[in-house]
Formats: C-alpha cells, sequence, structure tokens
C-alpha cells in the first residue's frame, strides 16, 4: 500500500511538471527521428509523431505502421552507416545505452537518452519526448489519460496474493525459470494490482531453479509469453511442482499479449491484466 501511495505522489510530482527537462534544442524541432527502443517507438507514435520516425530497430513492431519502418539493427548491433544514410536529427536511447550515444555523438548525431525500467521512468520519459519533439500538449494529454487510468485500478479485498511472474515462451523447464525481481516495472504493476511479488531480490529478474519455487510457494503464477499460443492445460509444463500452491489450486495464467514485457506506454495494460487476475 505505501508502494501505491508513493507511486501516486510521484505521478502527480511529474505531471506538475517537476522532473528533469530535455536538454536544449537550438537547431528547432525534429523532423527525422530513429528510435533505439520498441517502448520508445511506442511512446512516440502515441504522441501522434509516427510520420517523423525514418528508422527503427528490428524489434520496434507496435504499431502496425512501425512494421514497414527502416531498420538499424537491435541489442547491441547496429548499423551505424544505415543511421547516417537516413539523416536523423534526433534519435531517441535508453538510458543504459551509453555506448551507443558515445558512437552517436562520435558522428555528429543528437541523441536524448531516456530510462524506462519502473512506471515513473517511462512516464517521465513520455514528457521528455513531448517536450524535445515540440509535442508538449500531447504528452500531457497521454499522462493525464494514464494517470486516470492508473488511479481506476483497485486492489482486491482480503490477504494480497503471492505472485509469481515468468517471462519466456518457452514451456517450464526444470531447471530454469526466468522470473521478474522486485526491482521491475512488473513487479511494481503487481502491487499496483494488490498482488505481492514473491522474488524480493532487489534485481530486474532472476533465473529460480526446481528448489527455489518450491520454497516461494506462490499462490499464483503468471507466465507472460508475447505471441506465444496458450496450451489446452496451462498446469501440465508444472507437473513437477505439485506442492506448490498455485499448481495445487490450478492459479496459473497465461498472457501472451505483445504488450506484455515492453516498457512503454502500453504499460497500463499490464496493469488491467495483473488486476483481472489478483481480483477473485
Amino acid at each position: 500500500m505505501m508502494k501505491r501511495i508513493h507511486f501516486i505522489a510521484g505521478l502527480c510530482a511529474l505531471l506538475s511538471g517537476c522532473s528533469p527537462k530535455p536538454p536544449a534544442r537550438p537547431d528547432g524541432v525534429p523532423e527525422r527521428i530513429i528510435s533505439f527502443s520498441p517502448g520508445i517507438t511506442e511512446t512516440v507514435y502515441a504522441l501522434g509523431l509516427g510520420h517523423k520516425i525514418v528508422g527503427a530497430t528490428a524489434y520496434c513492431l507496435y504499431p502496425e505502421d512501425a512494421k514497414t519502418l527502416p531498420r538499424i539493427g537491435g541489442f547491441g548491433q547496429y548499423n551505424y552507416e544505415a543511421i547516417v544514410s537516413l539523416h536523423p536529427d534526433l534519435v531517441l536511447l535508453d538510458h543504459n545505452q551509453t555506448d551507443e550515444q558515445r558512437r552517436l555523438d562520435g558522428l555528429g548525431i543528437p541523441c536524448i537518452r531516456v530510462k524506462t525500467g519502473l512506471m515513473n521512468d517511462i512516464l517521465d520519459s513520455i514528457r521528455i519526448i513531448g517536450e524535445a519533439c515540440g509535442a508538449e500538449k500531447e504528452a500531457q494529454t497521454l499522462l493525464d489519460r494514464m494517470q486516470r487510468q492508473i488511479a481506476a485500478v483497485q486492489p482486491p479485498p482480503g490477504t494480497p496474493p503471492r505472485v509469481l511472474i515468468t517471462f519466456g515462451s518457452e514451456a517450464v523447464q526444470i531447471d530454469r525459470i526466468h522470473a521478474f525481481g522486485a526491482d521491475c516495472l512488473h513487479s511494481e504493476l503487481l502491487e499496483l494490482a494488490g498482488g505481492i511479488n514473491v522474488v524480493e531480490q532487489h534485481l530486474p529478474f532472476s533465473t529460480l531453479s526446481k528448489e527455489a519455487v518450491i520454497r516461494l510457494n506462490p499462490d499464483m503464477i503468471i507466465q507472460l509469453a508475447p505471441g506465444a499460443e496458450a496450451p489446452a492445460d496451462l498446469s501440465a509444463p508444472w507437473k513437477d511442482y505439485p506442492s506448490v500452491e498455485a499448481v495445487k489450486n490450478n492459479r496459473i495464467y497465461l498472457l501472451t499479449g505483445d504488450y506484455t514485457c515492453i516498457p512503454g506506454p502500453r504499460f497500463v495494460r499490464i496493469l488491467n491484466d495483473f488486476n483481472s487476475i489478483t481480483h477473485p
């Protein structure tokens, strides 16, 4: 509950303009933008600036128009010759892409890095990108709408369920289960939705052994597998975990939407998905 209060307070501060401002752009509003992140690409489109994107990564597939954009690589393998040939006047980077920024700086290409790891980071990135691209009004409209959607989510009554959030399109493997940790967007969303992440380590994600899952003993298991087909029996891959409460009570859920693992404006959909699962 305290985390929810802190988040709402942070959100109010964000919307009142207390976050860092993007660097000044003396050469005017950019007209040729390249995105180095799927979540950033979605933000640019959500601000009505999709017509200005001239290049994106191979993983930028939403909205539909993004699928036709020229590709500049992805996941650390970027084609800088292709980037230069697209003549960008602004490249938008994730905060962690420091090496890419240095390379772009050396090429004389303007760039901005934004954080997208947590909820307030994403909301702040919307404002920063909006200001940098001359879309301040559109950014504020989007933020206001998202604030209303977040405020509308109410945690369920009773004892919060303890939840394991896994990710990956592969079937469960006994010795290798990828799960989201405490320091990530999905853990924040789960708490707002009224659940508790059983993985308490302050890491974005971790790899769990079979023994660790049994010890954590979650009440629910939420699997994120973008694009995967749902099996007829969601509990079948977990047959080796009969003592786990989520397995015993058949409280295993699968989310296959393409938005489920992208830290962008559509995180509100993940929040709503979690909220519908945590409500009895």
